[in-house]
């Protein structure tokens, strides 16, 4: 997680959708148990964008939650960088989500009292509660409506987003041709898998053990015997199931009936389709080993013993293109929609009207923009 954020707070051309703050001010929320000390004496605007300030208080929040999260050392030449980096971030990242803003009441995208206070709540959730939430802000002098300009900038921004996912389409010409040249991806495989149902008589060696001695109060060699013998009679009742069910009886009555996995038993023992590697080895081994229509012998594991059915056994495939379409065109319009945001917002950014205070004008952002 680390490294993610990382990557994200430092990186002036990720949208700010894309939740870096967001989540600097979460980790911030689990993290920082400490006060942030007296407020700043720096100036109370970091900039102005289109004439709306920046509060200096939010750029400072998210600068203590980003040196905790990224365990940033400032005695170190590497940490001074990083912290530079994290600085012209933020700061690049808090003109993004104002801009963002701006253009969504441009194009007449409301939020109304109602979203507002439900994203709240849930906002008050993520922090653990209401009295974690006040607690937050107090620790960096920020009362809840200072704080609202960070939620309302995260609605507007799924509002922009969803706005500018309008002016994107995804031809089937597009899609096919994706597939074609990506057919071979590990993505776009079906690894091998079975439909099963199983009935489980229950024998952990260790829970009849100490069944027996609470019940019979037995020890030593006399409680080894008794647990040998009442793990063979287990085995004896899965035989007897076995056999009922090669018989023809019907396997999801038996499974309903005399099954002692309760995940499955009403289920009539389905456990439906699996890949090699989700049950104990010797579970998979059967049933992979299995014909559809198949019952196996009695499989034992370290939570009893089995009979397991086949219903069906697929091969490794590639996804064909009717099954792999949904996911290529979500991958291709995530593609296409972080580019087009991307493009979007270096165009805001060259015609907005920022001013940055000059301290707060870090790395490239002094070339970007003229000082206050």
């Amino acid at each position: 997680m680390l490294s993610a954020a990382n990557k994200t707070a430092v990186s002036r051309s990720i949208a700010p959708w894309l939740l870096t703050i967001a989540l600097l001010a979460l980790l911030g929320a689990c993290r920082d148990s400490s006060n942030t000390g007296a407020l700043s004496s720096q100036p109370s605007v970091v900039a102005t964008v289109n004439d709306r300030p920046v509060s200096t208080k939010l750029y400072e929040m998210y600068l203590k939650n980003g040196q905790d999260a990224l365990g940033i050392d400032v005695s170190t030449d590497e940490g001074k960088r990083k912290l530079e980096l994290l600085r012209e971030g933020i700061v690049s990242e808090l003109i993004d989500r104002v801009l963002i803003a701006q253009e969504a009441e441009r194009r007449g995208l409301s939020i109304s009292p109602e979203e507002m206070q439900r994203a709240e709540e849930r906002t008050a959730m993520q922090f653990g509660g209401e009295k974690q939430y006040d607690e937050y802000l107090a620790r960096h002098h920020l009362s809840r409506e200072e704080y609202r300009d960070v939620i309302r900038w995260e609605l507007y921004g799924g509002k922009m987003r969803d706005e500018l996912a309008k002016e994107i389409s995804i031809a089937d010409d597009d899609v096919k041709r994706y597939y074609d040249e990506h057919k071979a991806d590990a993505a776009l495989q079906l690894p091998e898998r079975v439909t099963a149902s199983h009935i489980l008589v229950a024998a952990r060696p260790n829970l009849v053990r100490m069944q027996l001695e609470r019940e019979k109060g037995l020890a030593g060699d006399a409680l080894e015997k008794a647990v040998r013998e009442e793990m063979d009679k287990r085995r004896a009742r899965a035989e007897e199931l076995r056999r009922k069910a090669q018989a023809g009886a019907n396997f999801a009555e038996l499974a309903r009936e005399s099954s002692e996995d309760p995940s499955s038993r009403e289920q009539g023992g389905e456990l439906g389709a699996f890949t090699r590697d989700s049950h104990p080895k010797a579970f998979d081994d059967a049933a992979f080993a299995l014909k559809p229509g198949a019952v196996s012998q009695v499989v034992q594991t370290d939570f009893g013993f089995h009979i397991i059915k086949v219903a069906a056994h697929e091969i490794a495939r590639a996804k064909t293109l009717e099954e792999a379409a949904p996911e290529i065109r979500r991958q291709l319009m995530g593609a296409r929609l972080a580019a087009h945001l991307k493009e979007w917002l270096a165009g805001a950014r060259r015609s907005a009207k920022v001013r940055i205070n000059e301290a707060f004008r870090f790395g490239s952002l002094k070339q970007e923009f003229p000082a206050m």
